[in-house]
């Protein structure tokens, strides 16, 4: 069985992550990868484990020659079924699949809770996934909330079925070592209470909403740290660091950037949060879980059903809200938290293991290639 992927590019992202742990994992279907933007920072890593073409487009602008690239590129490499990651790949696989009979998989790893927030261009992308929905075999949503909203905007319901995210818990788990090393680096004292967020800057994360519960925590509990990872999140952001120096945080707060060392930072922080107003399935928070870290997150997308009963859920939008489930963690006792951060782990590995994940995934390719003109 062949499955040609689709992927918009391969920057660091949660759904280009996805499909990387996804290729590692695989071990059944023949699998190649279409990126239709250039080369980025994960495509070494896709190359080694798949035949990787880059069309070099602009997804948000694809011409109909760059649609016909990609048609004439997926007839020749004769796929079984076409796995197509994102909004912009959903739509540019569709256009170029018309007339063919080959399954299509729409992947979608957004939610629709804070739409506003995107470019405008990417509004219409989604609008017009929506209009053509019905042209894939399936559309694979990574939370059921997202399939939910996406239904009440205009998305096809009768494709739609839900497949969480995967994770490598062999990869993705308790770090001592790490922890005493990483913490050293950002100087950070041992005994020190860190609170962390990994999550690029973008208005839907809600930075603003994390440091406004910082400020408002940390009169209670002094000599807290504060760890801000992901892209825009260094000090090379000059909005971010007057937002710190307004709150006086400064002195409290660690902004690391881009880094690829997730497991190791996950290993530094007592309390994982996410302050987002809008998800779908939170990488970030079943990430720190695998890691043995206890969370904290707003109740978007698929959060709660990540933590159950494992961490603290609050109101988006809300810094009092967030700051208090803080304050539950922080009055456990450290062995209290390590054995809730244990519990965490436990549901990951439970729930959401990678290979169980791929595992469902092959199963539906198998489904659709013996059936590829089953639904209607």
């Amino acid at each position: 069985m062949k499955v040609c992927h689709v992927i918009t590019g391969l920057e660091v992202g949660g759904a280009e992550l996805a499909l990387c742990g996804l290729l590692e994992a695989l071990n059944g279907p023949d699998n190649t990868v279409v990126a239709l933007r250039g080369e980025s920072a994960l495509s070494a890593c896709v190359a080694g484990m798949a035949p990787l073409s880059h069309l070099d487009m602009n997804p948000g602008r694809a011409t109909p020659g760059d649609v016909l690239r990609l048609r004439n590129l997926l007839r020749r490499n004769q796929p079984d079924v076409i796995h197509a990651w994102m909004y912009h790949a959903n739509l540019v696989t569709s256009l170029a699949m018309t007339g063919l009979r080959t399954p299509v998989i729409w992947g979608i790893h957004h939610s629709l809770s804070d739409l506003a927030s995107e470019k405008r261009k990417t509004r219409v992308v989604i609008r017009a996934n929506a209009w053509l929905s019905r042209s894939p075999t399936r559309i694979r949503y990574v939370s059921a909330l997202a399939a939910r909203q996406h239904s009440q905007f205009g998305f096809s319901a009768r494709r739609a079925l839900v497949i969480p995210n995967g994770y490598d818990t062999d990869k993705l788990k308790p770090d001592p070592a790490a922890r005493a090393r990483v913490r050293r680096e950002l100087g950070i004292d041992p005994g020190a209470l860190v609170i962390g967020m990994i999550a690029r800057m973008h208005p839907t994360k809600d930075h603003v909403n994390f440091l406004q519960a910082a400020a408002r925590f940390l009169p209670e509990h002094p000599g807290t740290v504060f760890v801000l990872v992901g892209e825009g999140a260094s000090d090379g952001n000059p909005s971010l660091l007057a937002s710190i120096e307004r709150l006086g945080l400064r002195p409290y707060v660690r902004l690391c950037g881009k880094r690829a060392d997730i497991p190791a930072l996950n290993a530094v922080f007592d309390i994982a949060t996410l302050s987002s107003r809008g998800e779908a399935f939170p990488n970030a928070v079943a990430e720190a879980m695998a890691c043995g870290t206890p969370c904290v997150a707003t109740d978007v997308g698929d959060a709660a059903l990540i933590i159950g009963r494992t961490g603290v859920v609050v109101p988006p939008r809300n810094a009092a809200a967030l700051s208090q489930g803080w304050t539950q963690l922080a009055d456990l006792s450290p062995s209290e938290r390590q054995m809730l951060g244990s519990r965490a782990r436990e549901r990951i590995v439970e729930c959401f293991a990678r290979k169980a994940i791929a595992h469902r995934l092959v199963e539906l390719y198998r489904e659709l290639v013996n059936t590829p003109c089953a639904d209607p």
